[in-house]
């Protein structure tokens, strides 16, 4: 449900106010936290979809930030959004994707999807489907057609209205149906999004037909022995079972690399084979690029995150990888991909 939003502070009075006693900037509808430690966000217009917010605790308070989404898969919600990402699930755990894109002077924002549960708060985004044979990914915002594309421009407003935004830097990263959401956003909003890092999860969007735009570059992370979103897509062995088809990762690539303007010509370089998992992994990069295409596959990998969490057993989503750490090649990739101006 939609409700207007409060008038704020614009950054310029809002810095002024501050400065006097005023608007607490730049954080005057959020909880208190220490710079660095997350805060909650309510969110302007939708009464249950509130926001997390971290910035750097090195952050001067007016230098513009760059920002990464963290997106939360099907079921999930931003309170456990960053949890898969560390090694044994414990989200104050250092070795999280937050607490690295903090480290390397990000902030990171993780919302939430939309809910019909709230007892168990299991979420979910409209990340596009639905067509033909191809499953609408996902769930209860599928079923109630929710303009989750409309959610992250508001987001956006309401970052902009409390934070100064590097605007060439702004990424978003998700698993699953957090992926399949954060190709959405890159088709729909090329001039927002710099790059994406979606893992275990394709372009269900563009594969039903909608209009997909070029121009933010792209690092995808699979595992081939996934059973909730399979390598070479088709229906899935996990999750929601309705018999439709999710596309695989060749055909997300494939269509990433058109609009990116890429050759057919690719580099591959496998990555150290570190851990006795029975898991090997390598780095696919196409050549001629606008802007990059690369490719993780982790050979034997599951609906997992390389080097986080086992949230289930392996027998249900498959193994998770240790020989690299997706959250150090994330921010790499961010960090190597700002937006040309």
């Amino acid at each position: 449900m939609r409700r207007a939003a409060r008038a704020g502070c614009s950054i310029a009075a809002t810095l002024a106010a501050f400065v006097a006693g005023g608007c607490d900037f730049p954080y005057d509808r959020c909880d208190d936290a220490a710079p660095g430690d997350e805060r909650v966000c309510p969110m302007p217009g939708y009464l249950d979809r509130a926001f997390s917010l971290a910035v750097p605790a090195a952050w001067d308070g007016a230098s513009p930030l760059p920002i990464v989404f963290e997106l939360h898969g099907g079921g999930g919600n931003r309170t456990g959004a960053d949890r898969l990402t560390c090694p044994g699930g414990d989200a104050g755990d250092p070795a999280c994707l937050r607490a690295k894109a903090l480290a390397a002077g990000y902030a990171v924002v993780q919302p939430d999807g939309v809910g019909t549960r709230p007892l168990r708060n299991l979420r979910t985004w409209n990340a596009g489907g639905g067509a033909g044979d191809w499953q609408c990914t996902s769930g209860a915002a599928c079923a109630s057609g929710s303009d989750d594309v409309g959610y992250f421009d508001d987001l956006h407003a309401e970052l902009a209205r409390i934070l100064p935004i590097d605007a060439a830097r702004v990424y978003a990263t998700g698993i699953s149906n957090g992926a399949a959401m954060v190709y959405r956003l890159a088709c729909e909003r090329p001039e927002r999004l710099a790059a994406i890092a979606p893992v275990g999860g394709g372009n269900q969007f563009a594969a039903a037909g909608g209009a997909c735009a070029g121009g933010v570059a792209v690092l995808h992370i699979h595992g081939t022995a996934d059973p909730c979103w399979a390598y070479g897509g088709g229906t899935a062995a996990c999750a929601q079972k309705d018999g439709k088809r999710k596309v695989g990762v060749d055909d997300t690539l494939a269509g990433a690399r058109a609009r990116n303007g890429c050759s057919d010509t690719f580099s591959e370089e496998p990555l150290p084979d570190t851990a006795d998992d029975g898991m090997t992994s390598v780095r696919v990069r196409w050549q001629g690029c606008a802007v990059a295409v690369e490719l993780v596959r982790v050979d034997g990998g599951g609906h997992t995150w390389p080097g986080g969490w086992q949230y289930v057993s392996a027998d249900r989503v498959g193994p998770v990888t240790r020989d690299f750490d997706a959250d150090d090649l994330i921010v790499e990739f961010f960090d190597a991909h700002p937006k040309a101006r």
